[in-house]
């Protein structure tokens, strides 16, 4: 038999390191993401595996579409356990790491079980299926144009798409991700271990996320928009939730919050052809002007600004010291602005009528109790619920009012 043929090869053999964790054996090895799906099954979402939490499969398709599409995509190491089914043929020694060629029987490969990563496994059989599904499509498009007698710009666009994705396909076969195999045949001690990973990791909150993730044109806007002065040594940077002490007005979370509410509304989301054609300057500019017709409008948030008032202090008083409230007042300046052609000093006038009324606890009389459906806010009370049909309800109501400028709403002001 040829030596070239490896077919028949009944080991399967990688370049890996070996080390010590923990008291157990680590074998360390790097494999492309096309031999990571041919060396490991995918996860079933239907079946979680024992030792293991349920998979979601459209989490594992956004990872998949991550590596497809994000050519500088990044991903830690798998973590795989198994019993101890390797021989290990040891070429150098470097301190505590052993450098060699690991080698298993084929057969033995179901030994293999998961123990960190399922969804980026999964992830990427599905995004491996997924290119064979587009090119076999995008093929089938090809002949059929030839076929036509389709013009030659029309046939080059298919052959360019198929040169596309057989690149993809080579970029799958090319790059790679890290694998550690945990010796380990206790059920018990695996389960353990699955924990540890779980409860040491720290997760990242949406304000983080916020502040790195700059794929979002709404997070490469938020930086510029924490220096307006509302704002300028105010935002919690790294929690996504302000306590009632906390110094901070809000977290980076909801300065996001307000960015992407001020382009597409409180129940919007910002398409990928948005995420193209939007500005981050532009971005920058309507969320200064929106934070500057607050500060005209509201004047204990303008003794924020200059540092004559705490949010601390501001939360215990008003309204406006929730971070629902202002993505209401987000919501409502985009509506006004965007739908109703409303400049930014005809907000402002519309806002200064509510000043008097976001003086809190709200009280069975209120405004907001008395003029705003669906309970979306309780007596005693210095936030709206938080629910996105409530906001929504709440911006309504205040679109409305901006719209129609009702006599109770120039009376109560004139009572005030």
């Amino acid at each position: 038999m040829s030596a070239g043929v490896t077919g028949y090869d009944p080991d399967v053999r990688f370049f890996a390191t070996r080390y010590k964790q923990g008291g157990r054996t680590v074998f360390s090895l790097d494999l492309s993401l096309t031999q990571i799906a041919g060396l490991l099954p995918a996860p079933n979402p239907e079946k979680p595996t024992e030792g293991n939490r349920r998979v979601k499969e459209s989490h594992a398709r956004a990872f998949g579409d991550y590596v497809r599409e994000q050519r500088e995509w990044v991903a830690p190491a798998l973590g795989l356990r198994a019993p101890d089914i390797f021989d290990f043929e040891v070429q150098e020694t470097i301190g505590g790491t052993e450098f060699g060629v690991i080698s298993f029987p084929r057969l033995a490969s179901t030994d293999l079980r998961i123990l960190d990563g399922q969804h980026r496994i999964l992830g990427v059989h599905l995004a491996i299926q997924s290119i064979a599904n587009d090119i076999d499509r995008v093929r089938s498009g090809l002949s059929a144009a030839r076929r036509n007698d389709a013009e030659p710009a029309v046939v080059q666009q298919f052959q360019e798409k198929i040169d596309s994705l057989a690149h993809q396909r080579e970029r799958f076969d090319r790059e790679r991700m890290s694998l550690q195999i945990f010796i380990e045949e206790d059920q018990a001690a695996y389960k353990q271990m699955f924990f540890d990973i779980a409860d040491n990791a720290l997760g990242i909150t949406s304000s983080v996320r916020a502040r790195f993730d700059s794929r979002k044109v709404v997070n490469r806007s938020l930086e510029d928009v924490m220096k307006h002065a509302l704002l300028r040594g105010r935002v919690d940077l790294e929690q996504d939730r302000i306590g009632r002490t906390s110094p901070n007005l809000m977290g980076a979370k909801h300065v996001a919050e307000i960015i992407r509410t001020l382009q597409v509304g409180i129940e919007g989301r910002i398409s990928r052809r948005l995420e193209d054609e939007l500005r981050e300057d532009a971005l920058v500019q309507k969320t200064n002007n929106f934070l500057d017709v607050l500060l005209a409008a509201f004047p204990p948030l303008g003794a924020v600004a200059d540092g004559e008032m705490t949010p601390e202090e501001l939360r215990k008083a008003s309204l406006l010291g929730s971070t629902a409230t202002h993505r209401v007042l987000a919501g409502v300046y985009a509506e006004l602005v965007d739908r109703h052609k409303r400049d930014d000093d005809e907000v402002t006038d519309f806002l200064r009528t509510l000043a008097p009324h976001m003086e809190g606890p709200v009280t069975e009389d209120s405004i907001w109790i008395t003029h705003v459906p669906d309970d979306v806010f309780s007596p005693g009370a210095l936030a709206p619920r938080s629910r996105r049909q409530d906001l929504k309800t709440l911006r309504d109501a205040m679109v409305v009012w901006a719209t129609t400028d009702p006599q109770w709403l120039s009376a109560v002001e004139l009572v005030a």
